[in-house]
């Protein structure tokens, strides 16, 4: 199943490098910890033919263009460079963290700032940094958020959800709506574009496993399918994270998949793992139909 990015990707704010805000309400990133990352972020890179000038263009795909998965190759490219100058490898290892969890690949920003703070302790302030996400990293988001989709604006995404796409294609994968729902004023519709080279949209959360660890856990919501084609369908999913990129994935124990345009109740129970990290859920349309959503619940269950 497709790696996923993280939900605060598609929240805005009138500055373009607005400082991320804990639920504790202290800033993450000041203006000095950027500048430290990225001393020449809207200066430009003209010339790229200096290691520094290939950092700073893939830091200016990743958080002025929002080209997320084009700034992870940058950085790939800069890491597997053997000369690399320490300094600079621990900001491209940083970033390239800051990347994954974006896309929802939570194990694997784990993973990397746990790298970047052990293997550069040398460089202090980036360090430091990684250290900081680490010690916030299961409070972040400690719980599932507007399962009756009644925070966001409608057509665009619905607040603390997301979809595996940079933030400004967001509302061409799923929107909020409130015609065609099955109880209440809002739900939420999963799209697949025209033009989109994968016919799967996903729309998910991610968020702490910590509250749920060796607890059984029941996952269900109301789904219907507004077929393009005979081969479209519709699907809910519920995955784990694991230390070390291990996953532990549920099948959908109700109508798997779900063909019809009427509404569905789809469920999946299942026990999370003692060392889980993230809980991940989703609402998944495959072909090129609409997946409506509506009046989704996730509990502890005996």
């Amino acid at each position: 199943m497709a790696e996923i990015l993280r939900k605060s990707d598609a929240f805005h704010a009138e500055s373009p490098h607005p400082p991320v805000i804990l639920r504790s309400g202290k800033p993450l990133w000041t203006v000095a910890q950027i500048l430290i990352l990225s001393p020449v972020l809207l200066a430009g890179s003209a010339n790229l033919a200096t290691p520094e000038a290939r950092l700073e263009n893939a830091i200016r795909h990743e958080m002025v263009l929002g080209d997320l998965k084009g700034a992870m190759e940058q950085y790939k490219s800069l890491l597997a460079e053997p000369a690399q100058s320490r300094p600079l490898a621990a900001r491209a290892l940083l970033r390239m963290a800051e990347c994954q969890e974006k896309l929802g690949r939570h194990a694997e920003a784990y993973d990397t700032f746990t790298e970047v703070a052990k293997e550069y302790r040398d460089q202090t302030a980036i360090a430091e940094i990684a250290r900081v996400r680490l010690e916030n990293w299961e409070s972040a988001i400690p719980a599932p958020l507007n399962l009756k989709f009644t925070d966001g604006n409608l057509g665009k995404l619905p607040g603390a959800w997301f979809v595996p796409t940079v933030p400004q294609d967001s509302g061409h994968w799923a929107q909020l709506r409130r015609d065609g729902c099955r109880q209440g004023d809002q739900c939420a519709v999963v799209l697949v574009p025209e033009n989109a080279p994968s016919r799967v949209g996903n729309l998910m959360q991610a968020f702490s496993a910590k509250a749920y660890r060796g607890k059984t856990v029941r996952y269900a919501a109301w789904i219907r399918l507004e077929a393009a084609g005979p081969d479209d369908r519709a699907q809910i999913w519920l995955s784990v994270d694991r230390p070390n990129d291990r996953k532990g994935f549920f099948e959908n124990m109700s109508d798997r998949p779900v063909r019809s345009g009427g509404w569905t109740l789809c469920e999946i129970r299942g026990r999370i793992d003692e060392d889980a990290t993230f809980i991940k859920f989703g609402v998944m349309s495959l072909g090129r139909g609409r997946v409506w959503v509506d009046d989704v619940s996730f509990e502890i269950v005996p």
